[in-house]
């Protein structure tokens, strides 16, 4: 929806998405936005995936057997029948030499085996368990327990 927008457009024309039971594209759809699993089940019925001309995984660090699966087939096709097929490989968090490694093998046949570093910035995330916030705000249950048997005039709590 995001891409659409920015461009002026709305979703289903030049762009789309396609999730398991919702898609919504046409055949003047030219950026489709799809999962794993969409694009292994396009490959069954297009397996050289004609009229692609761009891949693109984003979050590729969140290794699963679907997206591992993709990438060995892809591999393939740039191997054989699709050498122009241009394969972008994302994220932000990617142990990148892995996964130009994979694809080197391709680059002694001729091909160009790319990888392009965009630094980006990274925000401290600090942890915090219950017990830590129990200490920092100087909480104890008691003391909630006595006050509001106070308020609600004597009962239990």
């Amino acid at each position: 929806q995001r891409v659409a927008d920015e461009r002026g457009e709305r979703i289903g024309g030049t762009v789309g998405h396609q999730i398991r039971f919702e898609a919504r594209a046409s055949e003047d759809t030219r950026m489709l936005f799809c999962t794993v699993g969409i694009l292994l089940r396009r490959l069954q019925g297009d397996p050289t995936l004609e009229g692609v001309t761009h891949v693109l995984v984003d979050e590729i660090h969140e290794r699963d057997s679907l997206a591992d699966f993709v990438l060995i087939i892809v591999r393939d096709l740039l191997a054989t029948s699709r050498p122009d097929l241009k394969v972008v490989l994302m994220s932000a968090t990617l142990d990148a030499d892995v996964f130009v490694g994979y694809f080197q093998k391709l680059a002694e046949g001729g091909m160009v085996v790319s990888r392009i570093d965009i630094p980006g910035l990274a925000f401290p995330v600090q942890e915090h368990f219950l017990e830590d916030i129990v200490t920092m705000t100087g909480y104890t249950p008691e003391q909630h327990q006595q006050a509001a048997a106070q308020r609600d005039g004597g009962g239990g709590g």
